[in-house]
């Protein structure tokens, strides 16, 4: 049986020192059927050289401005000719030089993994319900496309944030598409993304994927049962500037995980 094969898709911006660092983690990987393209928009350091050293597992190279991350991941998308995709951002690394050979084990239309971010391990479900995927988020350097799915939707550019959360969670919605969990590490992603530097955007950006992609039906429960439902957003903005309403925010959420345990949400 002919073996699967990936799109490792690196997106990058004067981060050459970073790129290396992802390289090399691709040089190790013990899988031969993958290809490598690297998404640069227009950097102004070394990054050029740091392709240049690695020729041999790049396969595609752009270098040019692009209007944001996931402009880039777009761009890496109409170029991809693997059978599944997976993102990596310059500075991340894969977890194993095993990781494509363990993910060739599972099958699904998205497989998802977890990771290891600042060095504390972000883990996934056996089993991810939509409601899960809304509230656990994906780390998209441990996302696995298959790339029909993925070409369907792309990536939204009107979303600044967590466009990548809406690529899985549409065409679940919208398809009822399969979803595989891999409670394992996949990858080692370096501190500091857009969606934890712009984490109250992001909350307002979640809120949209909601009210756009999921059925009413789904909706109302998530609204009920959700850490923050749809009418604590601006409250929670608010109250986000007083370091003391996190110990609150804290003991609710353990509330709400208890609850979790004893409820069904999104069951699809």
């Amino acid at each position: 049986m002919t073996k699967r094969s990936y799109s490792i898709i690196v997106v990058t911006l004067n981060n050459a020192k970073g790129l290396e660092c992802t390289l090399e983690s691709i040089q190790q990987l013990d899988y031969a059927q993958k290809e490598v393209i690297v998404i640069d928009g227009a950097s102004n350091d070394n990054t050029a050289d740091v392709v240049s050293n690695h020729k041999d597992i790049v396969t595609t190279f752009i270098s040019e401005k692009d209007s944001g991350i996931y402009n880039a991941m777009n761009k890496g998308l109409k170029l991809a000719s693997g059978d599944y995709i997976v993102y990596m951002n310059a500075g991340d690394k894969f977890a194993d030089a095993d990781v494509l050979s363990l993910v060739s084990s599972y099958d699904g239309d998205i497989i998802l993994g977890c990771d290891e971010y600042g060095g504390k391990v972000r883990m996934v479900k056996e089993h991810m319900t939509l409601y899960d995927i809304l509230t656990i988020g994906i780390y998209h350097q441990a996302v696995y496309y298959r790339k029909e799915i993925l070409q369907k939707y792309g990536f939204d550019e009107t979303f600044k944030i967590i466009a990548d959360l809406k690529s899985v969670v549409e065409p679940l919605a919208k398809d009822k598409i399969s979803i595989t969990s891999i409670t394992k590490v996949l990858a080692i992603c370096e501190s500091g993304g857009i969606s934890k530097r712009n984490w109250k955007d992001s909350i307002i950006e979640k809120q949209r994927i909601i009210d756009e992609v999921v059925d009413p039906f789904y909706r109302e429960d998530y609204q009920k049962f959700s850490r923050i439902n749809n009418g604590m957003i601006d409250d929670f903005i608010v109250l986000s500037h007083f370091t003391s309403i996190f110990p609150v925010i804290r003991l609710l959420t353990k509330i709400t995980r208890l609850l979790n345990k004893y409820f069904k949400h999104i069951p699809i």
